[in-house]
């Protein structure tokens, strides 16, 4: 579904990325388990009510957490591109990934347009971030030791995509989380940055329920997938963690004045949403 810019819409996010050529790859693991999470599901029977479905990929060294409606639509555009031999489409300003794409959704978010590797060789996590339309110049990475949550586990349960799933909580980085994870799959990992409990975590929100990450399905492979980076990624430009927080804090609060866009016909941009990101500190 398309959704065209509308300066009726009281509040806006910045203008979402290109599509890219996601056709060069390199194989850095094999996984046999992918897992679905829902982020911030209305009704979560209704793919149409998610903000985003988004996916973890397992392997033995290292895991991969993306957005999968986003990846779809880059997919689509290489197959067309490169099926075409116009593979020039990929600077076009028709090629932008507008959402609404399968969501709700309207507009950037990093959480949308951020990738994530775990190499459990090195215990490091890398955040690949893929900044809004006319910023993409300014495509950033930073790496960090894999982020460690302190989490309380208590005999509360809970089925989330028909697993038994155990509760626990912890403060990181500013919030407050509740999490079920579920003893049935021991895999140390989650959704985003999480992980770190004995079992798989199937849900997780903060305490105010600005974000919620729920499991909606799991794929077992009987043969092995590949686990892939793409080549472009390692041209990002490389900063520290709070740089690039700062960073994804101005593109949302004065997108329009980083790009020195003005609006059509008089009429007033729209208010961009205040930046309120999971990581507080």
């Amino acid at each position: 579904m398309i959704t065209p810019y509308s300066s009726d819409l009281k509040y806006m996010n910045p203008q979402p990325p290109s599509c890219r050529n996601i056709s060069k790859t390199t194989v850095i693991d094999s996984g046999s388990i992918r897992v679905l999470y829902a982020m911030n599901a209305i009704d979560i029977r209704k793919l149409d009510t998610y903000d985003d479905l988004q996916r973890l990929e397992i392997g033995a060294k290292h895991s991969k957490y993306y957005s999968y409606f986003v990846f779809n639509r880059d997919s689509t555009i290489t197959f067309q591109a490169i099926a075409t031999g116009h593979e020039d489409m990929f600077n076009s300003d028709r090629m932008r990934i507008t959402m609404i794409i399968d969501g709700k959704f309207q507009g950037w978010s990093e959480y949308l347009f951020s990738e994530f590797f775990k190499d459990f060789s090195t215990n490091e996590q890398t955040e690949y971030s893929r900044m809004p339309f006319f910023l993409e110049r300014e495509n950033v990475q930073y790496t960090e030791p894999i982020p460690i949550q302190k989490w309380n586990i208590n005999n509360d349960t809970l089925t989330v995509a028909g697993y038994l799933c155990q509760k626990a909580t912890c403060r990181f980085r500013g919030r407050e989380y509740i999490a079920w994870f579920t003893n049935d799959i021991p895999i140390s990992n989650g959704p985003w940055k999480f992980g770190g409990l004995p079992g798989l975590i199937l849900k997780v929100y903060d305490k105010d329920k600005l974000y919620t990450f729920e499991c909606v399905g799991i794929e077992n492979h009987k043969q092995k997938y590949p686990v892939t980076i793409l080549n472009s990624l390692q041209q990002y430009n490389k900063m520290d963690r709070m740089k690039v927080w700062k960073l994804k804090k101005s593109a949302q609060e004065n997108y329009y004045q980083l790009v020195g866009l003005s609006p059509k016909d008089g009429k007033p941009f729209p208010k961009l949403y205040p930046y309120n990101p999971l990581e507080l500190e």
